[in-house]
């Protein structure tokens, strides 16, 4: 067999052909091995031990000391762990990735600008949003629960008043916005609503600090961070100016609600 195979694994060559040259002659001293795989006895020692470590092989110092393969199904279990703590490590850089970004763009001239693929993508905005604790100006779209779920949106909420993030949202005339209103729920989440009568775009503006987020969803499923103080101050300008202009109709939409509570 091409040692290449069992590297895959995650060994080194030196190690790959030391479990090669152990499966292939069931005992070995360190002598023997280091003729068969070319290497000096001091490295054959350290390349079987490191084999023992890895699970790979058993060390016999019983008399002579020799050393044998464990079952291949060792080599599989070693891939797997490999896998994880990759797949760990991946996730860990995505999850701590922001703030090197943010010290990148701290320094440069040119304005920060992240484009972010799919849910996980857009989930990274809301993750963004608790990390920087600045208030959040937003242009709520009701597209976001089908590709987020309702129990994520509502943890994050829980999640943002907690922090003693304020939230000015210009939401959709909706029967849960309403009822959030209504039973004081918008102010426990420190969620200052202003209601407009039809919002049904699957897009979505958050702002928040330096920073302006558009999110798409439904079938685009992709969410644009730009870091600009001058980019953020303007939208956050728009959505206080959009929100004024929309006072009159929030306030019927709001006397209507507390009318019939």
């Amino acid at each position: 067999m091409d040692p290449a195979i069992i590297q895959r694994a995650g060994l080194t060559e030196s190690q790959a052909k030391g479990y090669l040259a152990l499966i292939e002659h069931g005992s070995l001293t360190p002598t023997k091995a280091a003729g068969i795989i070319s290497e000096t006895r001091t490295n054959t020692y350290a390349v079987l031990n490191k084999l023992v470590e890895l699970g790979l092989a058993t060390k016999d110092e019983s008399g002579k000391t020799h050393y044998t393969a464990n079952h291949p199904a060792a080599l599989e279990a070693l891939a797997e762990r490999r896998r994880r703590a990759i797949t760990k490590n991946e996730q860990l850089v995505k999850q701590n990735i922001a703030p090197l970004i943010d010290m990148f763009y701290a320094t440069s001239e040119m304005p920060g600008t992240r484009t972010l693929q799919g849910v996980e993508g857009i989930k990274e905005v809301y993750r963004d949003v608790l990390a920087a604790k600045q208030p959040v100006y937003l242009l709520r779209s009701t597209a976001d629960e089908p590709d987020l779920g309702v129990d994520f949106i509502n943890t994050h909420r829980e999640k943002r008043a907690k922090l003693g993030i304020d939230t000015y949202a210009i939401t959709p005339d909706t029967a849960i916005g309403r009822q959030n209103y209504a039973s004081g729920e918008d102010e426990r989440l420190l969620f200052h609503r202003t209601f407009m009568s039809s919002y049904d775009s699957p897009v979505e503006i958050q702002i928040y600090g330096s920073k302006c987020a558009f999110i798409a969803y439904g079938e685009t499923q992709m969410a644009t961070i730009i870091d600009s103080p001058l980019i953020a101050n303007t939208m956050r300008w728009l959505l206080k100016t959009i929100a004024a202009s929309l006072a009159k109709e929030s306030d019927h939409i709001k006397a209507e609600v507390d009318t019939s509570a």
